[in-house]
């Protein structure tokens, strides 16, 4: 059937329709931010020149301190590869099956998913996280929750973002694509203790 075909088609920049196993996914694909990595990369060649002394040290004579201290420099460098690689592999996956909006954030097969019953969403609405105050530039890593996004909703008592590698014109047309699949009370707004208006 055609139905168990698979297919692709682009909904924006940077976004991706696929239709496999029988649902219809958005595919967020990656931003590819080689300034945010470039500083990243130079603050840790500078800390590790920095501590130098201390790398020789632990190569030639380790104890504790020499241990923790490159245990540090070793995370530090992971956590850059990590980061590096999801600047440049990682995508978020939307979908919505089974009364559930499922948020997937990872690289390949190694993802991270994310599940809200669709009865609990309010307030779904486009925002840009450049406009927010709390918003600090930081480097995207993919298996962490986003803290702010150009897609935001209300979810029980807190407030839910993806998509923090659009704008806000690429978060309207992730609601516009989400509002058929999900119940109308996804737009409305909150009122009080969790009242829909």
């Amino acid at each position: 059937m055609l139905m168990d075909r698979a297919y692709s088609s682009v909904l924006g920049p940077r976004l991706r329709t696929q239709w496999r196993e029988g649902a219809e996914y958005l595919r967020i694909l990656p931003r590819r931010s080689s300034r945010a990595m470039a500083w990243a990369l130079l603050g840790l060649v500078v800390g590790s020149f920095r501590e130098w002394h201390g790398i020789t040290t632990f190569l030639a004579d380790p104890n504790w301190f020499d241990d923790g201290l490159m245990a540090a420099i070793v995370a530090g460098w992971g956590l850059w590869l990590i980061a590096a690689v999801s600047e440049y592999l990682g995508t978020e996956i939307v979908s919505v099956q089974r009364g559930e909006l499922i948020v997937s954030r990872g690289i390949g097969p190694l993802r991270r998913t994310f599940r809200y019953r669709v009865a609990g969403i309010a307030e779904l609405v486009a925002s840009d996280p450049l406009a927010d105050p709390d918003a600090k530039p930081t480097i995207h890593h993919i298996y962490f929750k986003a803290k702010s996004g150009a897609v935001r909703f209300e979810y029980g008592d807190k407030t839910v973002y993806f998509a923090e590698t659009l704008d806000e014109a690429g978060g309207e047309a992730i609601v516009r694509w989400l509002m058929p699949r999900l119940p109308r009370s996804a737009s409305e707004m909150m009122l009080g203790l969790g009242y829909r208006a």
